[in-house]
């Protein structure tokens, strides 16, 4: 007979899935209407078993700006070890990279929007908290942007392009955002846009700001 599993390790597999849980309940639930019976049930869990690894509901969100901080900076990780000049250069021209960004930008922004909208109430809820930890990452993030600028610099006008890489990044990293944090708003719909035409013309605003005739 196997002996049986060390108590830490049993510890550690159930808040793994209780937070698991959580995530697969943010993607259809405002944090604020999910409660720890709903997180326990999610899980298989007894109730007083999630009170034996999270203090409150509102601990679940401290977890959950831990584990997502570690799940960007091994994505950062992972992108940082490829080649993406060669993938810039294979794409051809600086708009068809500039589209392929930003489509894999509003994807991302998208599909991680439970996340985003689960640590917008964290930071409402706690306006002290640091967040230099999280702005480094951001910068990590703005590098291929200058990579993509340094194998597309025939194309680009702009000369600072420090300045272009910073703006890009901020640009990239907030034009999504309100269809991630506000999934049911209409304001797209209102205003005729879907994704491909808000990707596409994104693209245009960035390749224009890069390209702009300047004296």
């Amino acid at each position: 007979m196997p002996p049986s599993q060390p108590k830490q390790t049993r510890a550690i597999r159930t808040r793994k899935n209780l937070m698991a849980a959580l995530e697969r309940l943010l993607r259809t639930h405002e944090f604020e209407m999910i409660s720890v019976q709903d997180i326990a049930k999610e899980a298989g869990v007894a109730v007083g078993s999630v009170y034996s690894h999270f203090k409150d509901k509102t601990a679940f969100l401290e977890a959950l700006l831990t584990y997502w901080h570690e799940q960007v900076e091994t994505q950062l990780e992972v992108a940082e070890a490829q080649d993406t000049k060669a993938a810039f250069v294979a794409l051809g021209s600086l708009r068809a990279a500039l589209y392929e960004a930003t489509k894999a930008v509003h994807a991302q922004i998208l599909e991680n929007g439970h996340i985003l909208r689960a640590l917008q109430t964290y930071a409402r809820l706690h306006p002290e908290a640091e967040d230099e930890s999280w702005q480094s990452l951001v910068v990590r993030s703005f590098a291929p942007i200058g990579e993509l600028l340094e194998v597309f610099g025939d194309e680009i006008t702009l000369t600072d392009r420090d300045l272009a890489t910073r703006m890009l990044g901020v640009f990239f990293n907030t034009i999504f955002i309100r269809s991630a944090l506000m999934p049911e708003d209409t304001l797209l719909e209102a205003a005729k846009l879907d994704a491909e035409t808000m990707i596409s013309e994104v693209t245009d605003m960035a390749y224009g700001y890069l390209t702009l005739p300047r004296d």
